[in-house]
């Protein structure tokens, strides 16, 4: 696990705000984006590991979606196998090679929406049950 640098502290405090009023002003509902999230899963790999991360991450989706007014659906809101798939990726994106801050990093290896597919058939990925809990890949393993 990586200390973040100065910049890094400073991008964690404005991408990632202590209350939902904060996070709804810093962070508004168009720009929570797919690159948001991964920007998101950079730094919280980059201060803990990975179940802390996935811990954090399941809260904060879930409270900056509160604070978005975002309904919960069968097909919108908070994904708990994407987002453990998603902070696997970029952790092992990271051992491979080190980017300064998440920008960098989303810049160096893009933000294929696709990826998990290597992983998963369309119907489990998309399945409400991956959709509550972690479900494992059923085509091929995650990176370590």
């Amino acid at each position: 696990m990586d200390r973040l640098s100065a910049s890094g502290a400073r991008e964690w405090r404005r991408l990632f705000p202590r209350t939902s009023e904060r996070a709804q002003k810093q962070l508004p509902a168009a720009q929570w984006t797919h690159a948001a999230h991964l920007r998101i899963a950079w730094l919280h790999l980059a201060r803990y590991e990975l179940d802390e991360a996935h811990l954090r991450m399941r809260v904060g989706i879930i409270r900056l979606n509160l604070a978005h007014e975002l309904v919960e659906t069968e097909v919108r809101g908070y994904h708990e196998t994407l987002t453990r798939v998603w902070l696997v990726l970029v952790r092992a994106a990271r051992r491979r090679l080190q980017h300064a801050d998440s920008a960098s990093f989303l810049e160096a290896h893009g933000i294929d929406r696709n990826v998990p597919l290597r992983f998963y058939t369309r119907e489990r990925l998309f399945s409400v049950a991956a959709r509550a809990v972690y479900l494992p890949p059923d085509l091929a393993e995650l990176p370590e």
